[in-house]
């Protein structure tokens, strides 16, 4: 995005309109209140995503960000700024409550009266018409953004549920999808029917072992696959490999090896009806940790940090004596026993974070480096998917679900999980070590070549980067470049 400056040119970017609801008849220090939690979410929630790939409009009631690059960032985003908001709501008083919409259209960059970048265009009008038709802590797509990101990948598919035909003060047509974060319970009411594919208005997806009869009766609400697995074909299907609820689908094969949790507890199937349990009561807010173990807790991240982790080990035990709901000090401890190699340990304390705080997608991310490292990849592939589909722009459940991937030989999807993991973040030097090892048992060595390089290039003292490459290197033939990387590690280990 070298020519991020340049004025003559048209921008396809991807847009997220936001708005705080109700702003304007609100006291000025409670706007100002207002205004300051919302830019924090919005810092974080962008802050993965290179400047020189974004431009943020400030609309003072709310906000609008072009982004330049991968159209999925503005999706993952926006996601988590509702997530930000929805908490936000639950736990401040008065708390936000924000309309999103995301808009996939044209752009021109342009200097405001003040000479800082400025956007303008369709592709932003668009966008706010589009968020004018959200409620609040909702999001609403475009088609064009659907059409584009609903493609990317097969996970991302399920996020989006068609609401129908929407018409702005201009009498302009828009066709709107709800973004839906995975695993989610909010229900929502039948749409009315339009042109486009109708929407089954039902809960949540859910996973259920069926009798074995592949041939039970279907009907709107059931699909019967093989394997005797049935999928309610409703609501967001978090990460998994599932058609959405807004298409009707046809039968398919879903691996029943890799069931999804369901957020709330299972239906039971009979042969008249399906019984859907209450939707889970919300999850109290947990109180700060006292200082004692605050102060215990940093100690240990810092000598974790320092490479002692026996050391980092007895200060997490010091700050989980302090306070025993400390979530963030189980999720350290649960980091330490893994490189001590207690491993069986380390899932007692990944079980305690979900236990504590079943909504933190750590707790399920923990469990499945746990159950990877005791080789148990089954156990680890449906905890990365479930971390995941309560957070899909969780970097590190892909990287880790890719590792699972690869000790299963299934190097493909060890390809695609590393792709996403590196979309979300760029500048992971260890990511692209991890791809490049993949690419390596794919025989595709000239693009294993490329990621050992980034990853010297992000991080140009790692020597395990310089020993891959060589690796690489030899296998595709050129043993010239693969002496020289390993010369140079001979040579930095005896400096050292």
């Amino acid at each position: 995005m070298a020519d991020l400056n340049r004025m003559d040119r048209t921008w396809l970017c991807s847009v997220v309109f936001m708005d705080i609801v109700q702003y304007s008849s609100q006291s000025v220090e409670l706007q100002i209140r207002w205004k300051t939690r919302f830019n924090g979410y919005l810092t974080q929630a962008i802050g993965d995503v290179p400047e020189t790939e974004r431009v943020i409009l400030d609309t003072g009631d709310g906000a609008a960000v072009c982004f330049l690059g991968a159209p999925e960032a503005a999706m993952f985003a926006a996601l988590q700024l509702r997530g930000a908001f929805v908490t936000d709501e639950r736990e401040q008083s008065p708390g936000l409550r924000v309309r999103i919409g995301v808009n996939l259209g044209p752009v021109k960059l342009v200097r405001d009266i003040n000479g800082a970048l400025n956007a303008i265009g369709d592709g932003i009008n668009a966008g706010q018409r589009i968020m004018s038709f959200s409620e609040p802590n909702n999001i609403l797509v475009s088609q064009s953004f659907f059409e584009v990101v609903s493609r990317l990948s097969d996970d991302f598919k399920p996020l989006f549920q068609l609401k129908g035909v929407e018409k702005d003060k201009h009498v302009r047509e828009h066709t709107v999808y709800h973004l839906v974060p995975p695993g989610t319970t909010e229900r929502r009411p039948p749409e009315p029917a339009v042109e486009e594919p109708p929407v089954y208005s039902m809960p949540e997806v859910t996973v259920v072992k069926s009798s074995g009869d592949r041939h039970a009766p279907r009907n709107g609400s059931m699909l019967w696959v093989a394997g005797g697995v049935a999928v309610l074909a409703l609501g967001a299907a978090g990460a998994w490999h599932f058609y959405p609820s807004a298409v009707p689908a046809p039968a398919a094969v879903v691996n029943a090896t890799e069931p999804p949790p369901s957020p709330a507890p299972a239906p039971k199937i009979t042969k008249a009806r399906v019984e859907i349990a209450p939707a889970a009561k919300p999850e109290p807010a947990l109180p700060d940790p006292s200082p004692t173990a605050k102060a215990a807790y940093d100690e240990a991240t810092s000598l974790l940090d320092q490479h002692k982790p026996i050391k980092a080990a007895r200060r997490f035990d010091d700050a989980l004596h302090a306070d025993p709901n400390y979530v963030d000090a189980y999720v350290g401890r649960a980091q330490v026993r893994r490189a001590l190699t207690q491993y069986e340990l380390s899932l007692e304390d990944c079980n305690a974070v979900i236990r504590i705080k079943p909504s933190d997608p750590r707790g399920y991310n923990c469990r499945g480096y746990g159950y990877e490292l005791l080789k148990q990849y089954e156990p680890a592939l449906r905890d990365f998917n479930k971390a995941i589909g309560m957070n899909p722009s969780f970097a590190q459940a892909y990287a880790g679900r890719g590792s699972a991937y690869i000790e299963m030989q299934q190097y493909d999807r060890a390809v695609q999980d590393y792709n996403q993991a590196l979309r979300l973040r760029p500048m992971n030097a260890a990511f692209h070590l991890r791809r490049a090892a993949a690419y390596v048992a794919l025989k595709d060595y000239a693009k294993a070549i490329q990621d050992d390089t980034e990853a010297i290039r992000l991080q140009p003292d790692d020597l395990k980067a310089y020993t891959a490459r060589a690796s690489a290197e030899e296998l595709s033939g050129d043993t010239a470049a693969a002496a020289a990387d390993r010369r140079h590690v001979r040579q930095s280990r005896a400096q050292k």
